[in-house]
């Protein structure tokens, strides 16, 4: 008889288990300690990402700097000059200045298991940041204030609309420097678009949150804005609502990436890697965010993805001028 034939059936299968979940990773001890995350996400879908991350990971600390991108690009930028970015993972709106930390070898190449089922059009740069839902700016309204309904990016310079438009400010709002710098660079668009809305009485307004808050009260009637936060207002009862403007809708890339010397890989991965999973494509689905992982159903009122016209953001042209597109808009519209 063998030695195997031997054990006892208790620890036979004992020895089995364990290495069943050894294998699988279930037995194998969590990440823990602290993992430090600076983004622009909402401070609601935040708390609520970590509070589902420490769920599954519960000797994880998640700490949280959390403002607009532009203010969060400076804080980056000055632990920069005084020698390391002191965060461990970045999710926010500023792609460009995601590309930049790239080129620099400062961010993790990192392939999340998770993740391997979404198109790899939203993993950019060797893997070193990640779309983990998508977001678009979109033509909102003000469902009491607006009798016919919007269709085009150039109805917000339709005088009927005279000092009644919103748009975020590109110096705090990553999604709104991406509109900016994209527009720009558009033949149908250009700097004569952003005239007109000059010459319109158009309100800048600090952020998206801002905006939606002004065209729900009434302040203004018709704006540029990202689409969920319109349809989770509408959700609650709000007078508004939104269209996919003819011309198409700005993809507002907001990736995750994972800093190049952080203290705590494991954690990081493992935050990086648990946004992708169902439970986290799923929150975001229920807080009206378009999930980027294939088989979540899409909140309501969104199309098929298919049907979305698209326009992607022409980070070529941004990451070139972008002194100069903050001097021109700022002069325009005398805001910093």
């Amino acid at each position: 008889m063998s030695r195997v034939g031997r054990w006892p059936w208790s620890l036979l299968a004992g020895a089995v288990l364990s290495a069943v979940l050894v294998g699988s990773g279930l037995g194998a001890p969590g990440p823990g300690g602290t993992v430090t995350l600076y983004t622009s996400e909402s401070e609601d879908d935040v708390n609520l990402i970590v509070q589902a991350f420490n769920r599954r990971y519960p000797n994880v600390t998640v700490r949280v700097f959390r403002a607009g991108s532009g203010p969060v690009v400076a804080r980056i930028q000055a632990e920069m000059q005084t020698g390391r970015i002191q965060a461990d993972v970045l999710w926010f709106a500023d792609i460009a200045f995601l590309r930049d930390l790239a080129r620099r070898d400062l961010l993790v190449s990192y392939s999340p298991p998770s993740g391997r089922r979404v198109p790899g059009r939203y993993h950019y740069d060797g893997n070193r940041y990640h779309e983990v839902r998508l977001i678009f700016n979109v033509v909102a309204f003000n469902t009491n204030h607006v009798r016919f309904r919007p269709s085009s990016w150039w109805d917000l310079t339709l005088p009927r609309y005279r000092g009644r438009v919103g748009i975020p400010n590109p110096f705090v709002s990553g999604a709104a420097l991406a509109h900016v710098g994209t527009f720009v660079s558009m033949r149908e668009f250009g700097w004569a678009y952003y005239r007109k809305l000059r010459e319109n009485e158009t309100q800048v307004l600090r952020s998206n949150g801002d905006v939606l808050q002004k065209l729900a009260s009434g302040e203004i009637s018709i704006a540029q804005v990202v689409d969920f936060f319109v349809r989770a207002a509408k959700g609650r009862g709000s007078p508004v609502d939104h269209i996919w403007p003819q011309e198409g809708s700005l993809l507002v890339p907001t990736p995750v990436a994972i800093v190049k010397g952080t203290q705590n890989l494991p954690a990081a991965e493992a935050f990086v890697d648990f946004l992708y999973t169902p439970e986290a494509q799923s929150l975001f689905a229920q807080r009206s965010y378009i999930p980027v992982l294939p088989g979540i159903p899409y909140p309501a009122g969104v199309p098929e993805a298919e049907r979305l016209k698209v326009i992607f953001p022409n980070l070529d042209h941004i990451d070139q001028w972008r002194e100069e597109i903050r001097k021109t808009f700022s002069e325009l519209f005398g805001v910093q």
